[in-house]
This record gives C-alpha cells, structure tokens and sequence, in this order.
C-alpha cells in the first residue's frame, strides 16, 4: 500500500512491532495516507500513536537502540508530541487528542489526548484527511488496514473538498484558505454544501479569536507555490475570501497578474512574501516615481529605488507598473564608483563637505553615463576636470 524504500520499510516496520509489544495501535492519518491513495509521492512522515506519543517513543528508543540509530530532537508535553530522526530519516510522533474551540479561529483547546482514534479523526479539516491507515506487522509483513469514518476516500475520488461538520469554519476559518490550497493543488473543488457554508460564514465572519499572524502563516503556504499563486490570488479577491480577516481591500485583483510577473523579473525567492507584501503592506508603495529632470533621469531613478530590496522592488512594479523599477533592478542598482574619501583627500581636497559633494557628483555622472568612468584614474580625472583642490 506504501511504497517506501527498503530502510523507510525496515523502521516502520519496527514502529509496529514496538507497537503490538506496548499493546499500542499506531497509524498513519491524514495527508500521507490521502497522498498514498492519490499515488502522490510521500514527503512527510507523521505517526499517530494511540496513547501517549512520548511514551512511545521513549519505549521504542529502549527497544531499538541496539538496532538503529535514534535522536528523539524535541518533545512538546502539552501536545505530546516529539520530533525523532531515525537512521537519518525525520519521522514525528503525536498523540491522538480532541480539540475545542471557544472562540472563532483561536488555536484550538487540546483535551483527552489517548484518545480512540475514531475520536481525533472528527477534530480534522476535511473528509480527504480524516483516514486513518492502522500499521499493522503479521508475520513479519507490513500491513494496512484503512479507517475512514466519513468517507474520505469517496471525497478523493470525486475531488470534493468537505467538512466533517456545519461549524468548522466558523471553528477555524483558515480552513477555507487550506482547501483553497487542496483545489489548486490536487485539482479538487468544495462540494455544493460547503460553498454555500463559506458564503454564508464571509456574510457576516466572526473573527473574535483569529490571529492576523495565524492567516499569513495559511496564506504564506498558500502562496508558496508559484505555480497557483496568481489563481489563489485572484480567488480570495472575486470571491471575497479576504473578508475572513478584514472588511474591505485596498488590493487590486489587476495586480495578480504582475504579482506572477514580478516574481520572475526580480528573482524572488519566496514568492510568498511578494502577494503577502501587497495584500497587507500595500500602503507603503503609495508613492509612483515621477521624472523631474530627464537629463538626470538614471539618477533619479536610482535615488528613488536604491533603498528598495528585490521584494520591494517587486510589490511596487505589480502596483505600479512602472518600469522604471524594472531599469534599476537590471541596470542601474549594481553601480557603484571606486573612489573613496582617503583617494579625494590625496587629490588635495581637505576634509570636511566639498567630499561628500564630489563623491555625490561623481555617482551622478556614473549612473547617468553608466558607460563612462571606467576606472579609479578615470574618476579622478573627471574629479579634476570639475573640483578644484
């Protein structure tokens, strides 16, 4: 059922046998077992245990010591959790727990953790990752055997994204961001119900409990992908998914299509923080570039934009649509002169304003005619040609 490599086997299957000595069921649950059912290749390896996590992992660390080798990272005992490394590969335990959520979009209360696993499948987001898969050793063979109460595997094969219950996202209504993340991913869509609940939830959202930060972490994932970013972008805007955290916008749905663009043309590395920037810091990039002076257009240019990162640069081009932005990124921002203060002083300048004015000046004439001053002597004979000692 999953296909993992000869060592991943070799661990898993000791996993299930530490299990059935401790008399402890143990499972995987939620994303790995959707992605084993969809052939998508496993990243992650998650285990819950049935029981107390860190327990179990102590146990299995007794157990195996002899036989792998095995780094228990990090324990969380509110959560009972813990973070282990075995032979090399990451492979995190958690307890099953129910959860509680007083508020709408608070971090949920943990209660009951141990508890049945039917139990900790109702607190999941969606059908599709609330199937559990029991990890079973009988006779030395891996073993599965599917648990799926609310007919995950179904919502799988039709691509329908569902809650397990009417209030989940009034519960938690980050999960209209995860499945809008599922739809773009996987190719799903939410069913009929749920975009009626959605709609009716962005009627009058309740947003008591949500964290502004706990939306940019979903939206930061959301985002991440620069293949579906200006789709997700583009459907939080026409169907008014951003009423989640705010009332109006003050972002433009014309932007995503640059937003895409801009990511390309500045080299941005984490594509996330661009449609984050001009979704909640827009307002910093109010201000448009305007020509004063075409003769010394390029250092205008360069005075505008030089405290501008590439993440910056890219949020302002998408607003503005100004390719000014775009010339100092590509041609102007890596100018630089290479004369110092000390070399102005050997000239025969003394100390003091005239230095600052020169270095200034001989920046202008550098960026205006980037093809000019070629070198230290070139500079110093433009110096000469305009200062006098």
């Amino acid at each position: 059922m999953f296909n993992f490599c000869p060592e991943i086997e070799k661990i898993v299957k000791s996993i299930a046998i530490c299990a059935q000595k401790n008399s402890v069921s143990t499972y995987f649950v939620g994303g790995i077992v959707r992605d084993m059912l969809m052939d998508i290749k496993i990243k992650d390896i998650d285990i819950l245990i049935e029981g107390s996590a860190i327990e179990f992992v102590n146990n299995y660390k007794e157990h195996f010591k002899n036989v792998f080798d095995i780094n228990i990272n990090s324990i969380h005992k509110d959560f009972d959790t813990a973070k282990t490394v075995i032979n090399g590969v990451d492979i995190d335990f958690a307890s099953t727990r129910e959860e509680d959520y007083p508020f709408s979009g608070c971090l949920p209360l943990v209660k009951n953790i141990g508890c049945p696993i039917h139990i900790d499948l109702k607190r999941r987001d969606f059908t599709i990752n609330s199937i559990a898969a029991k990890i079973l050793c009988e006779e030395d063979r891996l073993k599965y055997k599917i648990i799926d109460p609310f007919f995950g595997k179904e919502g799988i094969a039709t691509k329908k994204l569902k809650i397990l219950h009417k209030k989940s996202y009034i519960d938690d209504p980050t999960r209209i961001l995860r499945g809008i993340d599922f739809a773009l991913r996987l190719g799903f869509d939410f069913c009929d119900n749920d975009k009626a609940l959605i709609k009716d939830y962005l009627k009058n959202p309740e947003r008591s409990g949500l964290s502004i930060e706990r939306v940019k972490l979903t939206l930061r994932k959301l985002f991440s992908d620069t293949r579906h970013g200006k789709e997700a972008y583009r459907w939080i805007l026409e169907e008014k998914i951003y009423r989640i955290w705010q009332n109006e916008i003050d972002f433009k749905t014309h932007w995503g299509e640059r937003l895409c663009e801009s990511i390309s043309i500045f080299s941005i590395k984490k594509p996330y923080n661009v449609y984050l920037g001009a979704i909640f810091d827009n307002k910093k990039y109010k201000e448009c570039f305007s020509v004063k002076n075409n003769e010394d257009l390029n250092f205008e240019i360069f005075n505008f934009f030089k405290d501008f990162s590439s993440y910056d640069l890219a949020i302002y081009f998408a607003i503005h649509n100004d390719k000014n932005a775009v010339y100092y990124y590509k041609k102007l921002r890596n100018i630089k002169i290479k004369t110092t203060g000390d070399d102005i002083i050997t000239l025969g300048f003394r100390q003091g304003k005239i230095i600052g004015k020169i270095l200034r000046e001989l920046l202008r004439q550098k960026i205006n005619h980037p093809e000019s001053l070629k070198n230290k002597e070139e500079e110093k004979s433009f110096i000469l040609s305009r200062f006098v000692p």
